[in-house]
């Protein structure tokens, strides 16, 4: 079992990277820094770069999501203006549900790779994996 500088193994701190993405960015940020500019374990630094990736990609649907409310909100802003009453915006509360699907599905492939990574496993996210395989 090979170890880290840290003393502990590769599968450990691989599985702490992903787990602590499901805390918050900076201490994932902070321990990918780490990692990729300490450690020499090549599947160690891809998995790091991973979790921020997986992190930021989600983040980013997030992102979307709330600007089609900013977007509903500049068209009702416009519409204000209109002698009758009309309000746009995503129907059924269906922003509410993406959102918390998004988070869900977040935590829940940040805990998976988490758990795979104790034996230094990955399972394969396409296009994230082909980016990082690109520039690494």
């Amino acid at each position: 079992m090979e170890k880290t500088k840290l003393g502990i193994s590769v599968g450990l701190l691989g599985a702490a990277v992903y787990l602590i993405g499901l805390f918050s960015l900076v201490p994932l940020v902070l321990i990918a820094g780490y990692v990729l500019l300490c450690e020499n374990n090549e599947w160690l630094k891809k998995s790091a770069v991973k979790a921020v990736m997986v992190y930021v990609a989600f983040d980013l649907i997030l992102i979307l999501v709330g600007m089609g409310d900013d977007i509903f909100s500049i068209i009702n802003a416009v519409l204000g203006w209109l002698p009758f009453g009309f309000h746009v915006g995503y129907p059924l509360g269906i922003d509410t549900i993406l959102t918390n699907a998004v988070s869900a599905i977040e935590k829940l492939t940040l805990l998976i790779l988490g758990f795979t990574a104790f034996s230094q496993g990955s399972i394969k996210l396409g296009k994230i994996d082909k980016v990082i395989d690109k520039n690494m």
